[in-house]
């Protein structure tokens, strides 16, 4: 008798639920697989991709993930990649990395070091919008500039 009763609340519980107001809906600034992640939980190697037009057009990698909220979270030893239609690739390294899907701005803490065939700079951290796709990298900062981009400027002159 007692697991009928048990069974028959299980059952009748969305009705009970039926015109209340879920709190659990995703908002249009929150991202929607962090409803099911409560505050608090540490993913380990974290593996994004993102396509366009059917290629690889960037890659992060991070060595945990933590949900701050359903707002924010915070990515440990980054590491992003990008990909340029000419076949160039960029690279972005930081320690602790926070984004906000509803302002779409990732920061980071420490420093960040960013790579690319043409140069590479160190600095103090970067301020990056998912929007734009552009950042800020904050100093001071270290550039070294490759000397093949010279070569290629004195034989654009000639």
């Amino acid at each position: 008798m007692r697991k009928a009763l048990t069974l028959l609340s299980l059952l009748l519980l969305p009705l009970h639920c039926w015109g209340q107001q879920r709190t659990d809906a995703v908002v249009e600034d929150e991202f929607p697989a962090l409803q099911f992640l409560p505050a608090g939980t540490v993913v380990e190697g974290i593996s994004i991709p993102r396509y366009e037009n059917h290629r690889v057009s960037s890659l992060l990698l991070a060595d945990k993930l933590i949900v701050k909220n359903r707002k924010t979270v915070v990515l440990e030893n980054l590491t992003a990649s990008l990909y340029g239609t000419d076949q160039t690739q960029t690279d972005v390294k930081a320690g602790d990395v926070t984004y906000n899907f509803s302002t779409k701005v990732a920061k980071t803490t420490g420093t960040a070091q960013v790579s690319d065939p043409r140069f590479s700079a160190k600095g103090n951290g970067v301020i990056f919008s998912t929007v734009t796709n552009k950042g800020f990298l904050h100093g001071p900062v270290v550039t070294t500039v490759s000397a093949k981009l010279f070569n290629e400027k004195k034989d654009e002159k000639k």
